[in-house]
């Protein structure tokens, strides 16, 4: 009841204060959506509010089949009840608690946060969680970072599970998120177009590394952004490195729309992948120039090296940034 109460004395307070401008709203990015009902791949998705608030939250998906070039697709906004200081955790796909409140949350949220099923179909996409009112228009609460939160990925079949924080662009407190490079104040955990940065593999024989890649830029509520990346060498060339000093040249970008899970063997050609099969080695991820900068997380995973028990799985999630080191 209390709760309920405080909604109510917090909605009248803005609406005589003027404060349902629609301008601006504290709004969080949730980057990488995967979601397979039939295959047991859930995202469980965590959203945290320490105020101020006004009393609703809109929560907005951009999905798209399992694919690199085509774009996603808005799927129905959805509002819910929201409190403050609060935390409301839940199932994106459906699978489990049939997209409601998890965790024996007894808050009265007004119904599921889940997209409809699809017809089963794996897809992926991403999230931006606003402050919003009844109607699901934002609402400015006057106040950069009340919103926060974290999401899980799970493959609840196989065990194996990564997560990330969600995103907070402090700097412009709409649906736009921009790197630094762009815009004063902006984002630094991102790989921006002529940047690349330093990550790893294992053996492609028996590990599996994608790139989760999401372009960021100006308004992501009302369509999707594009990237192009490519593989660079130590030495900043089109290629990679094996273990042992040796280069391989070649140049295969792929473009990004949207969003996409991007294999590392994709972006390789077909002598690198042969000499590097039983080996792994190391390189560089970048953003080719004329598109938008990009959240990358590097995920690598196996169910059959020689390093895991014979049935059990291992896998990793990084997200790719030279904010430390280069």
């Amino acid at each position: 009841m209390q709760r309920k109460i405080a909604i109510g004395l917090v909605s009248i307070l803005l609406i005589t204060c003027g404060a349902y401008s629609g301008a601006n709203a504290d709004t969080v990015l949730f980057p990488v959506l995967v979601i397979s009902p039939a295959g047991g791949v859930v995202t469980v998705v965590s959203v945290t509010n320490s105020g101020p608030y006004s009393g609703y939250l809109l929560y907005s998906y951009s999905i798209k089949k399992d694919d690199y070039g085509n774009g996603c697709f808005r799927a129905p906004d959805i509002v819910r009840n929201d409190y403050v200081p609060d935390i409301v955790s839940f199932d994106a796909s459906g699978l489990l608690g049939g997209g409601n409140a998890l965790f024996n949350d007894t808050d009265s949220y007004g119904g599921s946060f889940s997209l409809p099923p699809y017809g089963g179909e794996p897809y992926r996409g991403y999230l931006l969680v606003s402050n919003s009112n009844a109607a699901g228009g934002r609402v400015d609460v006057g106040a950069f970072n009340s919103l926060g939160g974290e999401a899980i990925i799970m493959d609840i079949i196989s065990g194996s599970a990564w997560g990330y924080k969600a995103i907070n662009d402090r700097a412009s407190e709409d649906f736009s998120f921009n790197s630094a490079a762009n815009e004063p104040a902006g984002l630094v955990n991102v790989v921006d177009p002529g940047q690349s940065v330093r990550f790893t593999f294992f053996d492609l024989a028996s590990w599996t590394t994608k790139f989760f890649v999401t372009p960021i830029g100006d308004n992501m509520y009302s369509y999707g952004r594009i990237s192009t990346i490519m593989l660079r060498s130590s030495n900043i060339s089109p290629g990679i490195n094996g273990r042992e000093g040796d280069i391989y040249n070649f140049s295969l970008p792929v473009y990004v729309n949207c969003t996409a899970a991007v294999k590392l063997t994709d972006l390789m050609d077909s002598t690198s992948i042969a000499a590097l099969y039983y080996k792994g080695g190391w390189g560089r991820i970048g953003v080719e120039h004329g598109h938008d900068s990009a959240i990358i997380y590097k995920l690598e995973y196996t169910f059959a090296s020689p390093y895991v028990p014979s049935g059990a799985s291992n896998n990793n999630g990084v997200l790719i940034s030279d904010v430390d080191s280069w």
